[in-house]
């Protein structure tokens, strides 16, 4: 493909809409409204209990004041709890509370339906080409951290 023009469109296509669908608040356990940013952010902590904001930073890909500002909305949401971490008086570990861990499980329930239907996807797509799609967003992803 010498012309990136129709692979660039597609692309922000489906950043944008993206980006549309992670503002969206989805409820979990009936009483719990969470925006993707933070449901992905509970989900990092309670798969790596004790981790610290500046791990946590770079998983997600954002700054460390953003995941702060995250960890403090989650805080007073009463799902994630903060710890002075045993390595540092100075840092904190992370932890979710019994109503994180309720929102983790929803959510993952949430993604056991949606892997099925994206295996389906992917099932039809030869493994040569699925290995090109992952070069390719690796590169993309650099490309971003660069810019």
């Amino acid at each position: 493909m010498k012309d990136y023009k129709e692979l660039a469109w597609l692309m922000e296509r489906i950043i944008h809409k993206y980006n549309q669908f992670e503002k969206k608040p989805q409820v979990y356990c009936k009483d719990i409204i969470l925006t993707q940013p933070e449901i992905h952010t509970i989900a990092i902590v309670g798969d790596y209990e004790g981790i610290g904001i500046t791990q946590l930073a770079k998983m997600r890909g954002i700054t460390k004041g953003a995941a702060s500002q995250m960890i403090y909305k989650l805080v007073d949401k009463g799902l994630v709890e903060k710890r002075v971490s045993p390595d540092s008086d100075a840092a904190v570990s992370l932890y979710l509370t019994k109503k994180g861990k309720k929102a983790r499980s929803e959510h993952r329930k949430l993604h056991e339906n949606m892997g099925t239907m994206y295996e389906k996807m992917l099932d039809q797509i030869p493994e040569e080409t699925l290995e090109s799609m992952k070069q390719f967003l690796k590169a993309f992803d650099d490309a971003l951290d660069k810019m």
